[in-house]
């Protein structure tokens, strides 16, 4: 989908019941282990309610019967409820089984689908959202799913049993009973869609309120709230969304204040009218014992309890329903990049470059890149120069398949990277981006990311060649010193060697420098273009270049503006052609100081000596 909405999720088709079916699917793996637990629920529910029955008997018992006719029914009683209990135990550990299964797939589904999603995803979705819905709406699911569906059957299968020994006992009264019971349908579905919308609403405020908690209690989010003293500010947005989240957790809780208690009311008076309707039958002389006016109370309020159980559970099902709708709006969003079912390995690449008539929009009818078609042999350098915004980091985006062109081709070793395993082009394409990103883990441990089987001497001289060896010498526990979150107990020019040891453990064929040196001071800039130089050597190099000084060497220029290139060739063709590359390189270099800088820095690149 490559339309202005991009990659914001939407509601999944269907009714609520095919959503609902569609959740219960994720019980198909289990069906054997769910067989067996509906035979303990059923034999388990039978011997609970055969016990009621006995207890009526006992009741006659004590009016005809003997006391030895009582010990021989009480010892019964006892072996059915302590056999009911035993088949609970294993009931409860099958439920669970299947329930944290269900979970795990589903989480591991979700964070799968997540993992495969394109760059866009993560530029138009907060951080705070993501991570809302793949920990509090799963862990909301999974007290439903180990809970709801097992009380349902079991709640299921009380009611029909109860109702069977119920019309066994008396079937006039059972039938009156039983008819009374659907008066709570529709209620019962009226209160489960106001849960439901209101669930939703809790789950949306719950969302707002992570982002903005990532947002402002990360490093850079504090750092900026300090520097611009906006501490009330972002107490008082907190506390808004606060508020929200209370009024409507007050709102669920109440919805069904009044169902609820007319249920309560209604399950307390049922033995009260039992015993009134089967008193005055036995004092008019009819063929009822007490004691099974007594077993028709209890089954009855077997059968009540069971169905406001089931009612209950509808309204939980219909609102855990706004749950699965967040879950599934991020599992049926388009994978755009995906592998082919016959994908090749590409081994051993060369990193001979080609881009043929590439055409890529990130939003339909603005074209980031348009016609872009250039070729890089293997071991050259080819630099990408040109005003900001004009789709030098796209063609990097393209190369490491994060997005796929939507005309022409990019290709390595002359395959198109769209017929290629996603690990092959990952292998084969390393990148020192603009920002560098660290995890909160150890200085070795953020290096060895670039290859994770790497050993620890590689580790060390990865660390060596991207001139980290004096910060590895200063820090009181060498590599194994934490970096802090994304690495801000480090300098920038830290970061970036960080970035270039990644590189070079990882040894990619074709490289992507995107420099980041212009904060830096120039000693560290040339420090750090010196160990990127480095890196470089043997590789095809695709530069992005925003110092037009260090491209001086490439063996291709590629001018681009507006997503088109609109020059190409070496430094001293592009100088004699006077267009927008001799433009820029005069807006950079326009005093005699500039001038003088940059005959140092080109003779700083000749005694790197980059090999090509």
């Amino acid at each position: 989908m490559w339309g202005g909405m991009g990659m914001q999720p939407n509601k999944p088709k269907g009714s609520r019941w095919t959503l609902l079916r569609r959740a219960a699917g994720l019980f198909r793996p289990y069906r054997g282990l769910f067989a067996i637990m509906v035979v303990l629920i059923a034999i388990g529910t039978s011997m609970q309610l055969g016990s009621v029955r006995i207890m009526g008997a006992m009741v006659d018992e004590m009016d005809t019967g003997t006391r030895s006719g009582l010990d021989r029914m009480v010892l019964l009683v006892g072996g059915l409820v302590l056999g009911s209990a035993l088949l609970g135990v294993g009931q409860s550990y099958i439920n669970q089984v299947i329930g944290q299964g269900v979970m795990l797939r589903l989480r591991s589904d979700l964070h799968s689908h997540l993992q495969r999603l394109p760059v866009r995803f993560f530029t138009q979705n907060r951080t705070g959202e993501i991570l809302s819905r793949v920990s509090t709406d799963v862990n909301a699911i999974q007290e439903a799913v180990t809970g709801t569906f097992t009380d349902f059957l079991q709640a299921s299968l009380t009611l029909i049993i109860a109702a069977i020994l119920m019309f066994q006992l008396q079937w006039e009264l059972a039938l009156a009973t039983l008819l009374v019971l659907p008066l709570w349908v529709f209620p019962t579905m009226r209160v489960g869609q106001r849960m439901r919308a209101l669930r939703r609403e809790w789950h949306e405020e719950s969302s707002i309120m992570a982002s903005q908690l990532e947002e402002t209690l990360s490093v850079s989010g504090s750092m900026l709230v300090k520097t611009f003293g906006r501490e009330e500010h972002e107490t008082q947005r907190f506390e808004r969304s606060n508020e929200a989240l209370r009024t409507l957790a007050i709102r669920r809780m109440m919805a069904g204040r009044w169902f609820n208690m007319a249920t309560a009311g209604f399950g307390a008076l049922i033995p009260g009218v039992v015993y009134w309707y089967g008193g005055r039958a036995v004092l008019g002389g009819d063929a009822v014992s007490v004691g099974e006016v007594v077993a028709f109370a209890m089954l009855a309020q077997q059968v009540f309890g069971p169905f406001a159980t089931i009612a209950r559970i509808n309204t939980t099902l219909l609102s855990s329903a706004a749950l699965f709708e967040r879950i599934f709006e991020y599992l049926d969003l388009p994978v755009e990049v995906d592998e082919r079912e016959d994908a090749l390995t590409l081994t051993d690449a060369r990193g001979h470059l080609t881009f043929d008539g590439v055409r890529f929009a990130y939003i339909d009818g603005r074209n980031a890149l348009q016609d872009v078609t250039f070729e890089a042999r293997p071991g050259q350098m080819i630099a990408l120069v040109g005003p900001s915004g004009a789709g030098k980091t796209t063609v990097t985006y393209l190369l490491q398949r994060f997005y796929d062109p939507q005309d022409g081709a990019v290709r390595l070793d002359g395959h198109d990277l769209r017929d290629l395993t996603l690990a092959s082009v990952s292998a084969n394409v390393g990148a020192v981006m603009q920002e560098t990103y660290l995890f909160h883990a150890s200085l070795a441990d953020n290096i060895r990311y670039g290859r994770l089987d790497a050993a620890d001497d590689e580790v060390r001289e990865a660390a060596r060649m991207a001139g980290l060896q004096s910060l590895v010498d200063r820090l009181p526990e060498g590599l194994d010193t934490v970096v802090g979150e994304r690495g801000f107990r480090l300098s920038g020019g830290e970061k970036q060697r960080v970035a270039i040891a990644r590189a070079v453990l990882k040894d990619p064929p074709v490289l992507i420098l995107d420099e980041a040196t212009s904060s830096l001071d120039s000693r560290l800039e040339r420090e750090i273009r010196e160990a990127m130089a480095i890196l470089a050597r043997g590789r095809t190099t695709v530069v992005i270049a925003h110092r037009l000084s260090t491209v001086v060497a490439a063996d291709l220029i590629l001018v681009l503006d507006g997503g088109r290139v609109v020059e190409r060739g070496t430094h001293e063709d592009l100088l004699a052609r006077d267009g927008l590359y001799a433009s820029l390189y005069r807006e950079q270099f326009s005093t005699p100081d500039d001038l003088a800088d940059l005959d140092h820095e080109e003779a700083l690149d000749g005694s790197v000596g980059i090999e090509r």
